[in-house]
């Protein structure tokens, strides 16, 4: 038996615990990641030889992680060139990807250090029989002379690895927490994992994506699901229109890709494997908030965190997109539909009303029939259609013999319904269309008005790029606005009899100082809806033009960040020769600043937007409208600054939009991307695990924003989510989103408490490009 010393290839008293903790920042994910070495281990040797028996190994104590595998094993040269060696990796070959290995970066021993400060490993390589036994200790590691202790040992004739970390003093970890959570990384991977002695592994699909009560099956080979995508099927559709979809033997762009997808609407989480290896929790945007999992050989993970690579997420995306279409197609053959309103959603903005048919409307007299059955009823003749809900000109004009098709009061049904009798039914309409009274010219405007006028204007100019002209009238049917299309702008009129209206024109005489910021909220509350559509960024072109004025400071951005590197590549050019240890520290240390958000400081909402909350007060007691999930622009005070990370309300006062805690995103995502939070955009968040995800989707519906949160700990709460009103809120220097009750605890950093999220942004497109 013989032994000797070897080096350690960085220099550690520099680099490892600045950079090794910033990668594994907790022994949850140290955990994972020697976990995920162990999965492809053991796949690599199941990959030459199918006949072993495969096992995992994990033991769990407060103060030590040890985990063995009998997998393919580790020679003394892979030891010494990759597993000791940041920026190596044995697994970036054909053959490994070929076994379907899950991690191919290379960090190799660095990470562990962050939070171990003892690691052992013995290991037998499958391939050559050696047997070799490695100890490190955190304290000892130096760049100058050789620091390793490696011990040549007698093989066993048992391949594989043991690596046993000792967790340093201060980061003992919770067994049950640390065996719930690597359970749920596991649970669909089909060879045993056992943590202290249980199998938590081998789970059927079906636990984690129940099917929803079935009132009708299909199943369908190489089924043509858009554009792109052609799949083996399965759909299980419910009675409320619930929708389970399983997706096998999937082709993508002509090319297979290995996996599945088994997806269910409402789910919101969209948890990633491969391999049936877990990566992390994802956020896609889907109309029927498709969720459940995807197990892909095409989604690779991030260097050390709990997150798929943004070519993986926009792969998501643009399947998804696929998805849906395959989904609303299959609806609109259906009853169920009737009840979807997901479905009418992507009819709308998709403009596919000739979809709508199995939609019911209301007839007076008689019990809701369906848009098809307008079509045959009125090629007699024409059927009398009422777009109001005056009961007085219903009961005048309904009867037996001439019944009358009342539309539905909201949309998206009432927009489906008027679209497709439009284009597919013969119907003759009653008139309902608002009446304007005492309309007045400028000159004969109060000097209220005239203020109100020319704020308004200037608001619907600066914030919507909307050329508006507001004039003052009287309207029938209540309403405080009326919006009309006039040549290249808008002909906005006002209600001075309406109370939204009078609160503002009253505000302007009494309190002047916070006239501006009421006629911002109003606008954005009251008038944005009404005006939504003639919003230039609304359309496609608009879409695009905004995305290319958006992405033109994020290349100088990125070209800066691609210099920069990754942690693995900037360790690989060290490797290398190709850059010296001085630019290879400066240069790992900017790349983990980069992406990590610290929060220390938490402030009163009420303390830094004082108006906020009382200008939504007093129009939601004025308007009287209720909160919706439709597109809205965030909420600006550009004049104000702030230095707080986290906003704050009171359980004892009134919540804004629903919200008591508000995030500010990073400085360098604000200043990249921070345009985007001034256009009109919907929010959806889901979290899980120790991740956080917001997408929040431009009006147009062509792209979006994510914004990936990734904590120390568990996020204190069931895995969930969905989508959320809108309540950006937009400063000088800070820009806030919501956080969602459920998740508040663990945002708000508690005294003397500093909160660390590592973050990701980028902006997704939803279809037609990936």
């Amino acid at each position: 038996m013989t032994s000797d010393l070897i080096p350690f290839q960085i220099e550690t008293q520099r680099v490892i615990q600045l950079l090794a903790k910033q990668i594994y920042q907790s022994p949850l994910a140290l955990l994972r990641e020697n976990t995920q070495n162990a999965f492809d281990a053991v796949r690599q040797r199941l990959h030459n030889d199918a006949t072993f028996i495969p096992s995992i190994e994990i033991t769990l104590d407060p103060d030590k992680i040890t985990i063995k595998d009998n997998g393919i094993g580790m020679t003394p040269d892979d030891l010494s060139r990759h597993y000791w060696t940041a920026g190596s990796s044995s697994k970036n070959t054909d053959a490994a990807r070929a076994a379907g290995v899950v991690g191919t970066f290379g960090i190799g021993a660095m990470a562990n250090f962050g939070i171990a400060e003892r690691l052992t490993v013995e290991t037998e390589s499958a391939i050559s029989g050696e047997r070799t036994i490695c100890r490190a200790d955190r304290a000892k590691l130096d760049l100058k002379q050789d620091c390793i202790e490696r011990e040549f040992l007698q093989p066993l004739g048992k391949p594989g690895t043991t690596i046993t970390a000792q967790i340093a003093v201060g980061e003992r970890i919770d067994v049950q927490k640390a065996r719930d959570y690597i359970a749920e990384f596991v649970s669909l991977v089909d060879l045993p994992v056992r943590v202290n002695g249980v199998v938590v592994s081998q789970k059927p699909i079906e636990d984690l994506v129940p099917p929803v009560p079935e009132t009708w099956k299909t199943v369908v080979s190489a089924q043509k699901i858009g554009a792109r995508l052609t799949a083996d099927v399965t759909v299980i559709l419910s009675n409320n229109a619930d929708l389970w979809l399983s997706l096998k033997n999937i082709i993508w762009d002509s090319r297979a890709f290995p996996g599945r997808l088994v997806l269910r609407s409402g789910h919101a989480n969209l948890r990633t494997f491969r391999s049936g290896f877990g990566l992390a929790t994802a956020s896609v945007n889907s109309f029927y908030q498709f969720g459940g999992v995807a197990d892909l050989l095409a989604l690779e993970p991030t260097a050390g965190r709990e997150a798929i690579t943004v070519d993986g997420l926009q792969f998501l995306q643009s399947m998804m997109a696929d998805i849906d279409l395959f989904a609303s197609e299959l609806l609109s053959k259906r009853d169920e539909s009737d009840s979807s309103t997901p479905f009418m959603n992507w009819v709308v903005a998709h403009n596919r009303y000739e979809l709508s048919g199995r939609l019911r409307m209301t007839i007076n007299p008689g019990d809701r029939i369906t848009l098809d059955e307008v079509v045959q009823r009125s090629q007699a003749r024409p059927m009398m259609l009422y777009e109001g809900t005056d009961q007085g000109v219903i009961k005048a004009h309904a009867s037996d013999d001439t019944p009358l098709l009342i539309l539905a009061r909201n949309n998206p049904r009432r927009r489906c319904e008027l679209a497709f009798l439009k284009i597919k039914a013969n119907t003759s309409p009653i008139s309902d269309t608002p009446i304007v009274k005492d309309r007045r010219s400028y000159m004969q405007f109060s000097t209220a008005e005239k203020a109100l006028a020319f704020r308004i204007e200037s608001i619907l100019e600066t914030d919507y790029f909307v050329k508006g002209v507001v004039e003052f009238g009287i309207i029938s049917h209540g309403l405080p606005a009326l919006a009309q299309k006039h040549g290249d702008g808008v002909s906005l009129i006002l209600n001075p009899e309406g109370q939204t209206v009078q609160l503002l024109l009253n505000l302007y005489d009494t309190d002047l100082g916070a006239f501006g910021s009421m006629a911002k909220d109003f606008a954005r509350n009251v008038l944005f809806p009404r005006i939504a559509d003639y919003v230039p960024s609304s359309t496609r072109q608009g879409a695009e033009a905004f995305l290319r004025a958006i992405r033109r400071p994020r290349e100088v951005f990125e070209y800066a960040d691609d210099d920069l590197g990754n942690l693995p590549t900037i360790w690989e050019d060290y490797n290398g020769g190709r850059i010296s240890l001085d630019e290879a520290v400066e240069r790992s240390r900017a790349a983990v600043r980069s992406s990590v958000q610290v929060v220390d400081t938490a402030a009163s909402a009420k303390d830094v937007v004082p108006d906020v909350i009382q200008n939504e007060q007093a129009l939601h007691a004025a308007a009287g409208f209720t909160l919706n999930l439709d597109p809205s622009p965030g909420i600006t005070r550009l004049e104000i600054t702030s230095s707080a990370k986290i906003l704050v309300i009171d359980d004892k006062e009134p919540a804004l939009r629903g919200y008591r805690c508000f995030l500010a995103i990073t400085d360098k995502v604000r200043e990249d991307m921070g345009e985007f939070f001034l256009q009109p955009h919907s929010t959806s968040i889901v979290w899980g695990g120790q991740k956080t995800l917001f997408i929040f989707m431009h009006h147009s519906g062509q792209f979006g924003l994510y914004y990936d949160l990734q904590t120390r700990e568990v996020v204190d709460a069931p895995a969930g989510g969905g989508p959320y009103p809108t309540s950006s809120i937009v400063l000088k220097n800070r820009l806030y989103i919501p956080i969602p009750d459920e998740i508040r605890a663990s945002f708000v950093p508690k005294p003397g408490e500093r909160k660390r999220f590592e973050v990701r942004a980028d902006i997704l497109r939803t279809e037609g490009k990936d």
